[in-house]
């Protein structure tokens, strides 16, 4: 893969275009898109993506800012590899793969303009708050959530904290799936998306 073979400025790179190892998430495609454009990247922005699985959310947010850097946060040692993996099949340079638990890894890393939280491993409490630590005024933290209790959670936080332009939206995605000759439905999980702008 290389940038080649993606030439487009537009998020939502297809799934089948990744690298993928079975039991490793992934961020879908249609979710990526709006996950972009939640985060409102700029070419420089140094860019965290945390709980990055297969690398997904990386590989999209290194191809908008790639004046910039990325850090991949990963806990799962296979998982960094895919990262790495997917980063080389898209010609990415500007991806740094931060092997380790969040929010330890964090700590040491530059002060981010843009954070993606994509997993917290049950760490959440602890991880928004490192984030919102590391985060520079006027930065986009950006969170999805699949079960009831995250999405609500991340909402008061930043509501607590005072955040600018708190948003949440459940994004419901159903694909066409052929059975015999007839077409259906086929709904993926909703996905929660949570964002809000760290106050100036």
């Amino acid at each position: 893969m290389s940038r080649a073979e993606w030439p487009y400025g537009t998020p939502g790179i297809p799934d089948h275009l990744f690298k993928r190892v079975s039991g490793i998430p992934m961020t879908k495609q249609e979710i990526r898109a709006v996950v972009i454009s939640k985060l409102r990247l700029f070419p420089t922005a140094v860019v965290y993506d945390v709980g990055a699985g297969t690398g997904s959310v990386t590989v999209e947010c290194a191809l908008q800012a790639r004046g910039g850097t990325v850090y991949a946060l990963e806990k799962d040692g296979q998982a960094d590899e895919l990262v790495e993996a997917n980063a080389r099949r898209f010609g990415l340079t500007n991806v740094k793969l931060v092997p380790g638990e969040a929010p330890a890894t964090m700590e040491k890393l530059p002060p981010a303009d843009r954070i993606f939280i994509g997993g917290s491993a049950g760490a959440l409490a602890e991880i928004l708050q490192m984030a919102h630590r590391k985060l520079k005024s006027g930065g986009w933290l950006v969170a999805t959530a699949v079960t009831l209790e995250t999405g609500p959670a991340i909402l008061d936080f930043l509501t607590r904290q005072g955040y600018d332009q708190v948003e949440a939206v459940a994004v419901n995605v159903a694909k066409i799936k052929q059975v015999g000759s007839a077409h259906l439905w086929q709904a993926e999980n909703p996905v929660q998306i949570i964002a809000g702008q760290k106050p100036r």
